[in-house]
């Protein structure tokens, strides 16, 4: 998706924009100068400020949807540990701190690294006895 957004801008900077600009400085009326201008800066400049956060929601969309969709816990996890999934976790902890992608990346290799050292039978042993408790009618805490 990030790609054919970046096809479209690049193909609309080496053909629209020149046009653009073309027609503005030698064909134009005086009334059409306004919306050329700021044309021709919006696609520029502006682009990426429409388009950015519309690729982010879908990638969103499409992770929710795959989640949505695993029928199993080996479906769950195969999701969850995909490259989509990764990037949009990449992202939000980006955006939520304020850091570059690179510092988010960073985080997330950190985390991920963490939580595959803990002992898979640790947190097995914890499932059993919160299903345990949940069967004799216990809160689980």
């Amino acid at each position: 998706m990030l790609t054919r957004a970046a096809a479209v801008w690049v193909l609309g900077l080496l053909t629209v924009v020149p046009y653009g600009t073309y027609h503005l400085l030698f064909h134009a009326p005086r009334d059409q100068y306004a919306f050329l201008i700021t044309f021709v800066l919006f696609w520029i400049f502006g682009y990426w400020g429409v388009v950015g956060p519309l690729v982010g929601a879908m990638k969103v969309r499409r992770v929710f949807q795959a989640l949505e969709q695993a029928m199993s816990r080996d479906d769950l996890v195969k999701v969850l540990r995909g490259e989509e999934a990764r990037e949009v976790a990449i992202e939000l902890i980006a955006s939520e701190h304020h850091i570059p992608r690179f510092l988010a990346a960073r985080v997330y290799r950190l985390l991920v690294n963490r939580l595959s050292s803990v002992d898979l039978a640790t947190l097995r042993a914890g499932e059993r006895t919160a299903r345990d408790e949940h069967d004799r009618g216990g809160m689980g805490t």
